[in-house]
C-alpha cells in the first residue's frame, strides 16, 4: 500500500498507529467499494471491460509497453503465474484467500483488518468486490480449485516457508529503523527463491513487498518499506539516514531483543499505571504501543501526554508522566538507532 507523502505538519495526536491504521482501513473500504461489478473470470466480462479491469489491476504499474488487452489473453496470465503468485503472497492475503477457497468462493469481510488482504486480491484479479452486498468479496471457481490444488503441494509449503521468514526479518528491521530500501528486500527475494517455483520472478517480489508493507517513494523515486507507526516518512527519508541495516536474520533477532530488553519495562510499567483508566472505547494496549512509538520518532514529552490525555478518562498523573519522560529518554529513535541505548 502506498502512503500518501503531501507536506503536512505532525500534530502527534492524529499521527499514531492507530489513528494511522483507521485511516488507511477507510481509504482500502472506500477504494474496493469503487471498484467490482464484474470481475475477470466473469461469463459475462468481455474485451470491451478488459482495459478497466487491467487498469486496477498491478499489471498497470508494471507493464512497460501499451497494449490492447483481451479477457482470453488476461485470464491466461494470471492462472499461469498463479502458483509463483500465491506463494509470494503477504500473510494476511493467504489467510485470506484460504477462507475464500474453503467457504467456496464467497464471503463477507467482517474483519476491518483483512480490507487491505481484500483489496490486494481484487488487484490481483483474483476476486472481485461485490458492492451491491457491501464488504462481500467474490472469488471464481478456477482460482478456488488452484488453490486448493497447491495447498498440498511440498514446493508451495517450501516458498511460504521462505516468505514468511522474509517477512517476519523485515518486520523486525522496520520497527527498529522505521525504514528500508525496498531493493534490499528484493534482492533477498530474489537470492532466498532460487530454484524454486517462484525464482526469476521480480514483478511477484514487488506484488510482495506492496502488499506486505507500506511504502513510500524518495526523492528519486525509489521505493522504501516504511514502519505503519512512522507518522512523518519524509524527516527519516530526507534526512540522510535511509535504514542502513541489512536483512541478516541473526543480527536482526539480536538487536531486535536487545530493544525488547529496554522497551518492554516501559511498556509493562504505563500498561499497569493506565489500565481501567482508558475510555470505554480505548484499548489500553493500543495506546501504550502508539506512545512507545512516539517515543521513538522523538515526540516531544507535552505532546506524548497530551496523547494519553485524550485517551484516559482522567487527566494523566505525575507517574504516568514521568514514564513517559524515562521512555523519550530510554528508548531508542528511529533516526539514529543509538546503539549505545541497546547494551
Amino acid at each position: 500500500m502506498r502512503l500518501n507523502t503531501e507536506p503536512r505538519p505532525v500534530r502527534w495526536t492524529d499521527r499514531t498507529l492507530s489513528v494511522l491504521r483507521t485511516s488507511r482501513l477507510e481509504a482500502c473500504e472506500k477504494e474496493l467499494a469503487g471498484l467490482g461489478g464484474f470481475g475477470l473470470f466473469d461469463a459475462e466480462t468481455t474485451d470491451l471491460d478488459a482495459e478497466r479491469l487491467f487498469e486496477e489491476s498491478y499489471y498497470a504499474s508494471e507493464e512497460k509497453e501499451p497494449r490492447l488487452h483481451s479477457v482470453e489473453q488476461m485470464r491466461m496470465q494470471v492462472l499461469s503465474q498463479f502458483p509463483a503468485e500465491m506463494g509470494l503472497l503477504s500473510p494476511e492475503e493467504y489467510d485470506l484467500l484460504l477462507k475464500m477457497a474453503i467457504f467456496g468462493g464467497e464471503m463477507p469481510i467482517y474483519d476491518w483488518n483483512d480490507l487491505p488482504a481484500a483489496l490486494s486480491l481484487v488487484r490481483r484479479m483474483w476476486c472481485r468486490a461485490v458492492p451491491e452486498r457491501g464488504n462481500w468479496l467474490r472469488m471464481p471457481r478456477q482460482i478456488c480449485v488452484a488453490a486448493l490444488l497447491m495447498l498440498t503441494s511440498e514446493e508451495m509449503k517450501t516458498v511460504r516457508e521462505i516468505a514468511g521468514q522474509i517477512t517476519e526479518t523485515v518486520d523486525n528491521t522496520l520497527y527498529l529503523t522505521g525504514m528500508m530500501p525496498a531493493a534490499v528486500v528484493m534482492n533477498d527475494i530474489a537470492f532466498r527463491m532460487q530454484g524454486s517455483l517462484a525464482a526469476d520472478k521480480p514483478e511477484l517480489y514487488e506484488r510482495m513487498i506492496r502488499a506486505s508493507f507500506e511504502t513510500v517513494p524518495d526523492r528519486e523515486g525509489r521505493l522504501v518499506l516504511v514502519h505503519p507507526g512512522l507518522a512523518d516518512p519524509r524527516r527519516l527519508l530526507w534526512g540522510g539516514d535511509k535504514g542502513g541495516v541489512g536483512l541478516n536474520q541473526e543480527s536482526m533477532e539480536v538487536l531486535y531483543g536487545s530493544m525488547m530488553d529496554v522497551e518492554d519495562p516501559y511498556y509493562g510499567q504505563l500498561l499497569g499505571q493506565i489500565s481501567g483508566l482508558t475510555r470505554a472505547e480505548i484499548d489500553a494496549e493500543e495506546t501504550v504501543e502508539d506512545l512507545i512509538l512516539l517515543a521513538k520518532q522523538g515526540a516531544p514529552v507535552p505532546e506524548m501526554r497530551d496523547v494519553l490525555g485524550t485517551r484516559l478518562i482522567c487527566l494523566p498523573t505525575e507517574e504516568m508522566v514521568s514514564t513517559l519522560s524515562e521512555m523519550y529518554d530510554r528508548v531508542p529513535r528511529w533516526f539514529s538507532l543509538d546503539m549505545e541505548r541497546l547494551q
